[in-house]
C-alpha cells in the first residue's frame, strides 16, 4: 500500500481513479452525460483558450480535431486518456522499478503513458466518429440543422469555429463552423446562420446573413 502512494505511482494513479469515479457517478446518475455539455463549459469560461485560438487557429483546430472533439463526446475523450495514461504509467513504473531509480523510470513511464493515451484515445476518437452519426444524432441530424440561426461561441475562420443552435425542439447543439475560404472571420458572440453542411469538412460553412436576402437588398 505504501508503494501505491509514492509520487511516482500517484501521478497515474489518481487520473485512473477519477475516470474510474466519474464513470461509477455516471452510472449512478449523479451526473449528467451531456456530449456537448462539458466542452460548452470550457469554450464559454476559458477565455485564455479563445484567445490562443487568436494567436494559432491552425494549431488549436488540428490538437481539438486530433481527438475528435466536436464529433465525439469530450467525456470520453478524457475518460479514455485517464484510463489509459494511468494504466500504461502504473504498468510501466512497476515493470522498471526493480532496474531503475525512480528519478529515471518515472521519465520513462511518463513517456510511454504519454505514447499510449495519447495514440489510443486518437483511434477510438476516429472509431467512434464514424460510428456515432448513425447511434447517436443529436435527436436530428446535421443536415437538419442547416437554415438555422445560432450564436459564434468560438471565433470562426476557414479552419476552425463553433456555434450554438437550438433545433426545433429547443434542444442545444454546439456544432462545428466555418466560414467559405476568403471570407473574413466572425467574432464571437456574433449570430450566425448555418448555410450547409460540408461533409467533406464535417463542419458548416456559416454566414452572418441569409445569402438570397443579400442578393435583394
Amino acid at each position: 500500500m505504501t508503494e501505491l502512494l509514492q509520487w511516482w505511482n500517484l501521478i497515474f494513479i489518481l487520473p485512473f481513479v477519477g475516470a474510474l469515479f466519474y464513470i461509477l457517478m455516471l452510472g449512478a446518475g449523479v451526473v449528467a452525460g451531456d456530449h456537448g455539455a462539458e466542452l460548452n463549459v470550457d469554450m464559454d469560461h476559458d477565455s485564455g483558450l479563445e484567445h490562443l485560438h487568436d494567436i494559432e487557429p491552425g494549431m488549436l483546430a488540428r490538437a481539438l480535431s486530433f481527438f475528435g472533439i466536436g464529433r465525439v463526446p469530450l467525456s470520453i475523450i478524457l475518460v479514455s486518456i485517464c484510463f489509459l495514461w494511468g494504466f500504461a504509467g502504473f504498468a510501466s513504473n512497476t515493470l522498471l522499478e526493480p532496474i531503475l531509480p525512480s528519478i529515471l523510470f518515472v521519465w520513462v513511464s511518463i513517456a510511454i503513458a504519454l505514447l499510449v493515451s495519447v495514440g489510443f484515445t486518437r483511434m477510438l476518437a476516429v472509431l467512434l466518429a464514424r460510428i456515432m452519426p448513425a447511434t447517436e444524432t443529436y435527436a436530428v441530424s446535421l443536415e437538419q440543422l442547416a437554415g438555422k440561426w445560432g450564436e459564434a461561441v468560438t471565433t470562426i475562420d476557414d479552419t476552425f469555429g463553433q456555434a450554438h443552435v437550438h433545433d426545433d425542439a429547443g434542444v442545444l447543439h454546439t456544432v462545428p463552423c466555418l466560414v467559405r475560404g476568403g471570407e473574413a472571420k466572425i467574432e464571437r458572440g456574433t449570430q450566425v446562420i448555418l448555410l450547409f453542411f460540408d461533409k467533406t469538412h464535417k463542419a458548416f460553412l456559416v454566414g452572418t446573413d441569409m445569402p438570397a436576402l443579400k442578393k435583394a437588398v
